[in-house]
């Protein structure tokens, strides 16, 4: 290279600044995490190997869905940009070769240390899917909520991995607004990429960013105390969940630059808006169907069993109609009543409101109410797996351009999950086979304490019963009370 392109005093190379994701949000935890999810989607009549595969999952999942209430809680804003003069550099310099992301073309930049957060990928991707499955799964099977308690339990799980989505889909877009970084070098040593941070040393940033960089490069006493051969401002940044010596700096060449991050940041952000319809529409129909299963009304479609609706599709297509007519019937009926009876000089308010009585109403609305019921689950069923799908492929693609995996698949961390996995699906068989390999005396033991545990539990429904008969007694009396206090005064007027 020619010596005016090493005349200046240093040079500055855009870089990215990033906290990689978490070896226990990396490929092959996650992809484990999936295969979980849909494990138990497909064992959840087996019982106790979907237990193992859903206690797996909402552990995991969980344990994400914490750290998204950490890093919206812990989010400050970045700093005011301080604008740094450096030296100017033509277009068509030779530096180039040694540095692909050269700034130049102009004398001055501003900074704004800043670092992104790349676990926010992995946890959106993680907290986000598993309500999608979670909830339709709380909706659809009897299995999971066949008791209260396991139903009390799945509903809290379910406001944990809500509140962990919303907590994701608010902090996630916020990655898009980090500022751009930057790398102040020497023309003659190039950065190497990636490069690690050692930590932030207080004499790095005396009064400005501008007279920092420009006393450091005059100094070659203060140059040689750098940890690298350049210097990075992104450094001086903390993250509450890591390290600070866990920040890489890489050189933004190519697709990093952030003219082009910036274009695909567009492509995301138009693809986004889909995918959060998409999540909306399957929350609203799952937690509208969540609520029809709650609240007192009889219907003629069984919602929480979909396979029985399939098998009894004739006989509810058969009373649905039967509905449709007897509304049809009763409204064509009171209308000819009221037809005769407003011959008479009737205000028209009162001719009116008598064609909608609380009869006709009520069958218009059972039947009106039952056809949503079938809509909601029709679109529920074809929404919410399409929905899960879209949003994992969608997200999948983005962490895929955050760069390569920390660690590669052969490595401890990445195997270690799928191995205990496994382990915990062999102890769980071993232990069903508890009483073919048993002996006698173990038996007689585990029925005493059956029959004691039986006898507590006849106890406990005894004590309800008497309390619930006592409360009825006590409603009664409190009627009859009321309607011989309502004689007595009408005896004397």
């Amino acid at each position: 290279m020619n010596a005016t392109d090493r005349s200046p005093l240093f040079v500055v190379e855009e870089v990215l600044c990033t906290y990689p994701i978490s070896t226990s949000y990396d490929s092959c935890p996650r992809y484990l995490f999936y295969a979980l999810l849909l494990a138990v989607c497909v064992t959840r009549w087996t019982g106790w190997l979907a237990d193992v595969f859903l206690g797996a999952a909402a552990t995991y999942a969980g344990t994400a869905a914490i750290q998204a209430f950490i890093l919206v809680s812990s989010s400050t804003k970045h700093r005011t940009p301080q604008t740094v003069s450096i030296p100017r550099i033509p277009d068509n310099t030779s530096l180039w070769d040694d540095f692909p992301a050269l700034v130049t073309e102009t004398n001055e930049i501003d900074i704004s240390p800043a670092a992104i957060e790349l676990d926010a990928d992995a946890v959106l991707s993680i907290v986000v899917t598993a309500y999608l499955v979670f909830l339709p799964l709380q909706c659809w099977s009897r299995v999971f909520a066949k008791e209260r308690i396991s139903s009390i339990i799945f509903t809290l799980w379910n406001v944990l991995m809500f509140a962990g989505s919303i907590c994701s889909l608010v902090y996630w877009p916020r990655l898009k607004k980090t500022p751009i970084q930057y790398a102040f070098c020497l023309p003659e040593l190039p950065p190497i990429s990636p490069v690690s941070s050692d930590g932030w040393e207080s004499w790095q940033l005396t009064s400005t960013w501008n007279n920092s960089v420009w006393n450091i490069f005059n100094n070659a006493s203060l140059l040689l105390q750098l940890n690298d051969v350049c210097f990075y401002p992104c450094f001086n940044t903390t993250q509450v969940l890591r390290q600070q010596t866990s920040l890489q700096a890489t050189v933004a060449s190519g697709d990093n630059r952030f003219t082009r991050r910036h274009k695909f940041w567009g492509k995301v952000i138009y693809s986004q808006r889909y995918i959060y319809s998409l999540i909306a529409l399957s929350m609203i129909l799952n937690v509208l169907l969540m609520m029809i299963r709650v609240l007192p009304y009889h219907s003629r479609v069984p919602s929480s069993r979909v396979w029985e609706i399939w098998k009894e599709r004739k006989n509810i297509i058969r009373g649905l109609k039967e509905d449709f007519h007897a509304a049809v019937h009763t409204s064509r009926d009171h209308r000819e009543s009221m037809l005769e009876k407003s011959r008479t000089k009737l205000p028209l308010w009162k001719r009116a409101s008598r064609f909608f009585t609380l009869r006709v109403m009520g069958l218009w609305a059972k039947l009106t109410i039952d056809v949503i019921i079938i809509c909601a689950i029709v679109f529920s069923i074809v929404v919410s797996p399409l929905t899960v799908i879209a949003f994992v492929a969608w997200i999948e693609y983005y962490i895929y351009h955050d760069g390569p995996s920390q660690e590669t698949p052969q490595q401890v961390g990445q195997w270690s999950p799928l191995v205990s996995i496994a382990l915990l699906c062999i102890s769980a068989a071993i232990y069903k086979l508890k009483y073919w390999v048993a002996p006698r005396h173990e038996i007689e033991n585990d029925i005493q304490e059956l029959k004691k545990e039986i006898e507590r539990l006849e106890n406990l429904r005894d004590e309800k019963s008497n309390t619930r008969e006592f409360h009825s007694l006590h409603s009664l009396r409190d009627r009859f009370s009321t309607e011989g206090q309502h004689y007595d005064s009408s005896q004397v007027e």
